[in-house]
């Protein structure tokens, strides 16, 4: 397993979600790909472009299919192609490791333009995750139906999250403590120019004093990306 890479052009997107009867990301991340080949952009998937979670096998297989035969596709060219593993698809590991991917790992360490850049899924960071993962494991089933109501919840989900947090500092009179980005200060005192996380499915950037966080968002229901281009790093939209 190789974490330490360098990279000049890197395209990072999270939460495809394939297989998700709620995930649309098949019929635009194909010509995005193709996008990415036209300008010699390397790619990561920065976790859950599987979900196994929520899901049949047919589906799971159908949605796939096209996008991993793009990835090959960039991947014959002479570009790279990064996986790093997310929380929905924690289980099927061992066999995105047989597939196309250049590497699959827990996180990477991308030097890029004189710039060190971290990249993780985030859900390690997630509270709920963290202290009771059985409770979130059944929450993730029970979500599942929600879907049908709500096509994007884990957004919503994470939207609420941060208003009660929001709530619960002005009524105690402390500072708003969001995980993901005390995560990322952390991680910039360690030396990271930029961090990029995905799991929220909400994209942002947030300037963190000499340090950049952010949230590639998702293609469940959107389109964001991370663009690393020599060291730059910017959110960008996929506009076809």
């Amino acid at each position: 397993m190789r974490v330490q890479i360098d990279e000049t052009r890197l395209f990072v997107i999270s939460d495809l979600h394939l297989g998700n009867p709620s995930s649309t990301a098949r019929s635009r991340v194909v010509p995005f790909l193709d996008h990415a080949l036209d300008v010699r952009a390397n790619i990561c998937i920065n976790g859950d472009g599987f979900d196994l979670a929520q899901t049949s096998f047919p589906r799971l297989a159908g949605d796939a299919v096209p996008v991993l035969g793009r990835l090959r596709k960039l991947q014959e060219s002479g570009l790279r192609v990064y996986y790093v593993v997310g929380n929905h698809d924690m289980a099927l590991e061992h066999f995105l490791s047989d597939l196309v991917f250049t590497e699959l790992a827990p996180f990477l360490n991308v030097r890029s333009g004189g710039r060190r850049i971290r990249v993780e899924h985030g859900h390690l960071y997630d509270p709920w995750f963290v202290r009771v993962p059985r409770i979130y494991d059944a929450g993730t089933k029970l979500i599942g139906h929600a879907l049908t109501i709500v096509p994007d919840i884990y957004s919503t989900y994470a939207r609420v999250e941060r208003r009660i947090d929001s709530w619960r500092s002005e009524r105690s009179g402390t500072v708003s403590a969001d995980p993901y980005h005390g995560a990322a200060e952390r991680l910039a005192e360690r030396g990271f120019d930029a961090m990029i996380f995905g799991h929220t499915h909400n994209a942002e950037t947030v300037d963190l004093g000499g340090a950049t966080y952010l949230n590639s968002g998702n293609w469940m229901r959107s389109n964001s990306y991370v663009d690393i281009d020599e060291g730059a790093v910017s959110l960008r939209r996929w506009d076809p």
